[in-house]
């Protein structure tokens, strides 16, 4: 096979930046599926995103975010004075769809010192998951073991509109999921993150957990998840709050600093829960 060229680090020589006010890049995202639609008028503003209301931070030492195109330009030098340090951007959906935020999202959170990574939502409803992965590969999805870039993100939940399994069977979206992350870790050597919460993974694929998949948990609660999805046991970055402190989502680390560094730069990291 030959060897993995890092196409995450490609910069294209005019970013596209939405102009102010224009909507978000895609017509749907975890705000209107796991929140319903509401984000508060401080979330957001003239398409540039803002300090949410502060919240609590949730125990913890490592700190991060997620954004995608519904927060627009970000002030990541003010992020990073709030002390996030890992930040995963939303790179694409399905087979088409790429954010076109992603390039100033990721590159300003890199340039502010932050570990960025992209994520790509899943539509197993619109292509088969070997194409998928290519397309999220091409346009910000990748992984090299440079210490700054994290693994590739696999997000998994409902999509407005269509049902929660997207019309698949357990095995079938098991199938779907395997057949994604085979495929992420055939050109870089790394296992996707998988996103999820509990509820959307255990009705939708069930007690059922794929090989080393670092997870990723939704789950805004102001004490830390005991119950996990599927086979889990333990989780790597638990998403705590959609409101602050953060632009975005804020999320916290669940192990050590050495685990921390391991999870973004070596390529034979094993996920702490499976």
């Amino acid at each position: 096979m030959p060897p993995y060229l890092p196409r995450h680090l490609a910069v294209p020589a005019v970013p596209a930046v939405p102009a102010a006010g224009s909507a978000p890049s895609s017509a749907t995202s975890r705000r209107s599926i796991l929140r319903g639609g509401v984000f508060g008028a401080a979330a957001l503003t003239a398409g540039t995103a803002a300090l949410a209301a502060p919240v609590a931070q949730a125990a913890g030492s490592i700190y991060g975010q997620d954004v995608s195109g519904w927060q627009g330009k970000v002030d990541w030098a003010a992020q990073a004075e709030l002390g996030s340090r890992f930040a995963y951007v939303k790179a694409t959906e399905g087979r088409t769809f790429r954010s076109s935020d992603f390039d100033h999202q990721y590159l300003g959170a890199g340039n502010a010192g932050l570990a960025r990574g992209g994520y790509h939502f899943a539509r197993p409803d619109s292509g088969a998951p070997e194409e998928q992965a290519e397309f999220f590969l091409n346009n910000g999805g990748g992984w090299t073991g440079d210490g700054i870039t994290l693994p590739g993100m696999l997000d998994l939940e409902a999509y407005s509109g269509l049902p929660r399994d997207y019309g698949l069977s357990p095995q079938e979206m098991r199938d779907w999921i395997m057949g994604f992350s085979n495929a992420y870790h055939d050109a870089t050597g790394r296992r996707p993150v998988l996103y999820t919460s509990l509820n959307w993974w255990n009705d939708v694929v069930g007690d059922w957990t794929p090989v080393n998949s670092p997870l990723f948990l939704a789950s805004y609660s102001s004490s830390a998840p005991t119950t996990l999805p599927g086979r889990w046991w333990a989780y790597e970055v638990w998403q705590y709050s959609d409101s602050g402190p953060f632009a975005g989502d804020s999320n916290v680390w669940h192990g050590s600093e050495s685990e921390f560094e391991s999870f973004v730069g070596d390529a034979d990291y094993h996920a702490i829960g499976i």
